[in-house]
């Protein structure tokens, strides 16, 4: 059974769910950001997942960014290491912790790292390969 994020957020304490939708609002600022709710968390994804709200409670939410780099910040509740060079950092978003400038800037990286490069398609090139297969036939 697939959710809405109408779903989602139907059984949530209306507090943090808004603080939920700023979080979210403050994401698709940078361009395009699907959700995919389940039941327990809803992921951030543009490519790839990137972060998510795994609980919402009154006045707070909680939730992880993946990144591809090592940061040093208060604002993290916990960071993990995966592998060799990805992190989950761990954040909460309340009164006393609020979106900020800092968090901002870690939402901004996040959302990138949810972005598989573009891989840069010379569009003379099939043009090229098609000449040279034709040109080995004769």
């Amino acid at each position: 059974m697939r959710r809405t994020v109408e779903d989602f957020f139907a059984d949530k304490p209306a507090g943090g769910a808004e603080l939920a939708r700023e979080f979210i609002r403050e994401v698709q600022k940078l361009g395009s950001v699907t959700l995919h709710p389940v039941k327990t968390r809803i992921a951030l994804m543009v490519d790839v997942r990137f972060a998510a709200i795994n609980r919402i409670s009154e006045d707070s939410i909680r939730g992880h960014f993946w990144l591809r780099e090592h940061h040093q910040s208060n604002r993290f509740e916990k960071i993990e290491r995966l592998g060799q060079r990805d992190w989950l950092y761990h954040f909460e978003i309340s009164p006393t912790k609020p979106l900020d400038a800092e968090m901002r800037r870690f939402i901004k990286l996040a959302h990138q790292n949810g972005q598989r490069p573009k891989q840069h398609v010379d569009p003379g090139a099939r043009l090229r390969s098609a000449k040279r297969a034709h040109s080995r036939r004769d």
